[in-house]
């Protein structure tokens, strides 16, 4: 072998050395940016799968709070009706009572609603066309402040009366005397009717 073609073989024993270097260099490159590919994919993976289930866990608690409330305001809606049910049910039974108990109720609202002074009550036509013959007396004994007279003129309301001082009306009709104390029994029946609310 001459000398050209040593100098020629080592430079190719060298450029082959080097080259296997530098691809086993690239090799070893390649192989930790593959692995922090895959580390950098494993924790994002991770995070992707905990923001789902963290978001996951929200719509959960979301629907469970949502139906919770739901059944809540559904249970609340049906105690208001039972309440008004029962309220209503209440002044309709008093509306109908029978003529002695119809008139001692009147007699027990003209004591606890007339003033002092002369006043008017005024029925309907069923109420007078029914009205006892001592009503007037009775009417006189439960309110002794006060001089009340029964109109004879039939006046346009449901049931129990108008109290007439004057120019001012009191109304006495069921239906008024309930609107106004409508919070009131709506508490009273509602504490008799769900006793652990």
């Amino acid at each position: 072998m001459t000398g050209l073609e040593n100098i020629l073989s080592q430079i190719e024993g060298d450029a082959k050395q080097e080259a296997d270097e530098l691809l086993s260099a690239a090799r070893k490159k390649a192989d930790e940016l593959l692995s922090e590919a895959r580390e950098e994919a494993a924790g994002k993976t991770q995070a992707i799968l905990q923001e789902g289930e963290r978001k996951a866990q929200d719509i959960r608690a979301r629907a469970d709070s949502a139906a919770m409330l739901e059944r809540r305001n559904a249970m609340l809606a049906f105690k208001q009706q039972v309440i008004r049910d029962a309220i209503d049910s209440t002044r309709v039974s008093l509306e109908n009572a029978p003529g002695a108990e119809y008139f001692e109720l009147l007699l027990q609202l003209a004591a606890r609603f007339a003033g002092e002074g002369k006043a008017e009550m005024r029925l309907n036509q069923r109420d007078l066309d029914r009205l006892p013959p001592d009503f007037e007396a009775a009417l006189r004994q439960a309110v002794p402040h006060g001089e009340i007279t029964v109109s004879k003129t039939p006046c346009d309301i449901e049931n129990g009366f108008l109290l007439v001082y004057g120019g001012i009306d009191i109304n006495c009709t069921f239906r008024a005397i309930f609107e106004e104390a409508e919070g009131e029994l709506r508490d009273a029946a509602g504490k008799l009717l769900f006793p652990e609310a």
